[in-house]
């Protein structure tokens, strides 16, 4: 799509007009999005066998996303069984619905800072959780920045309409683990915060997925908690 761009750009400027060159670039950006749209739609019935999570069926699935992304990783982080990219299931059984990857890159208890890449298939929610005060520490505050496709970000309040029901994984609905319906769509280059610590909050990949970068503090996992209490990240 850069070369395709750049074509653009720097065809004759004779009869090109501002509106012209944002047409061929909004055209070049629409057939983008359908290109990504095609990426194979795995279910829970890939995902698990005799009710076993198949880890690797979830690594390729997000291998295929970075693929439809352009996104490159390099060699020595696809080395999943060292623990550098994970997935996981929140032992919830619903993968297809409910789950996540992810790199932490960093996690600096003494000087307060943690980097972290979130990887979200299609409609893919992580479960709703929040962070307390643990090991000393004020409970963490992050920030995601959407970096490919784009998430459906949710946050304390709002009400559970036809709307919101429509988003939302059944199971994680009738198991009752939402309290979340206050919800913001975002694309490419948003970036929002935590509103306020220890709320509870929870995103959704979008149509095609996302790739997320979230800025936060020290992050502690006896400050971890889910909504859900069948949830965990083990």
């Amino acid at each position: 799509m850069l070369k395709i761009a750049a074509g653009a750009m720097v065809a004759p400027l004779a009869g090109l007009t501002h509106e012209t060159v944002s047409g061929r670039l909004e055209a070049a950006s629409t057939a983008e999005r359908k290109e990504r749209s095609c990426m194979k739609k795995y279910t829970n019935a890939d995902y698990y066998k005799n009710g076993v999570f198949q880890k690797d069926v979830a690594f390729r699935a997000f291998y295929e996303m970075f693929e439809s992304y352009g996104y490159t990783l390099a060699d020595k982080l696809r080395t999943f069984k060292n623990g550098e990219f994970w997935v996981v299931d929140f032992g919830l059984g619903d993968f297809e619905n409910v789950g996540m990857g992810g790199i932490i890159w960093y996690n600096d208890k003494v000087n307060g800072y943690f980097g972290h890449d979130i990887y979200l298939l299609p409609h893919q929610m992580i479960a709703e959780h929040y962070h307390l005060p643990a090991e000393g520490l004020q409970a963490k505050h992050e920030s995601w920045l959407v970096r490919e496709g784009s998430i459906f970000n949710f946050g304390k309040g709002g009400e559970l309409t036809d709307e919101v029901k429509a988003i939302l994984p059944k199971s994680q609905l009738d198991a009752g683990a939402i309290t979340c319906f206050n919800f913001e769509e975002l694309h490419v280059g948003d970036l929002r915060s935590l509103t306020a610590l220890e709320d509870r909050h929870f995103m959704m990949g979008g149509d095609n997925g996302a790739i997320v970068t979230e800025f936060g503090s020290y992050h502690s996992m006896d400050g971890l908690r889910f909504t859900n209490t069948n949830a965990a990240l083990g």
